[in-house]
C-alpha cells in the first residue's frame, strides 16, 4: 500500500536531508520560513537564489511529478553546458527509507537532472562551503 505524504511531511524529510548535508544555515532558514530555494554552483558550492526561469523549471517539475524540490545544483560542462540537478523528496513515503541511508553511506542523493538528456535517478554529491556539488 502506497502512502502519499503531505507537503509538510515532505518538507520535514527535506529539512533532515539538508541538515545532514550541512547546507548553510541561511539556506535551511529560507527554505523553512519562506519556501525559498537556493542553488549551489560548481566547482566551489557557491550559493545563489534561483532566477525566475529556474523557479519556473522547479515549479513545473514539482507539479508534474508531485515532488518537493529542496535544493538545486548547477554544474557547467564542456559537452552539455549548464546542467541542473533538482534535489527532491518524492511524495511516496515508502521511497524515503533509502534516501537518508544512501546519503549517509555513499553521498548519493535522488535528483532530476535537467540537461539535453534529462533523467531522474541517483547522483553522487559532496558538501562544500555550505553548498553541494555534483561529483558524477
Amino acid at each position: 500500500m502506497e502512502i502519499t505524504a503531505s507537503k509538510e511531511e515532505m518538507k520535514e524529510q527535506a529539512l533532515e536531508i539538508m541538515k545532514t548535508l550541512k547546507l548553510h544555515e541561511n539556506v535551511i532558514n529560507e527554505f523553512t520560513t519562506e519556501d525559498k530555494l537556493n542553488k549551489s554552483e560548481a566547482p566551489l558550492g557557491a550559493l545563489y537564489w534561483l532566477d525566475d526561469e529556474e523557479k519556473q523549471m522547479v515549479e513545473e517539475y514539482e507539479k508534474k511529478w508531485n515532488v518537493l524540490v529542496y535544493h538545486v545544483i548547477k554544474t557547467y560542462t564542456v559537452e552539455m553546458g549548464a546542467i541542473y540537478d533538482l534535489l527532491y523528496i518524492p511524495s511516496e513515503k515508502e521511497d524515503w527509507q533509502g534516501i537518508l541511508k544512501r546519503l549517509k553511506q555513499d553521498n548519493i542523493l535522488l535528483s532530476h537532472t535537467v540537461s539535453q538528456f534529462s533523467e531522474s535517478g541517483d547522483i553522487a554529491i559532496q558538501s562544500k562551503n555550505g553548498g553541494v556539488i555534483r561529483l558524477y
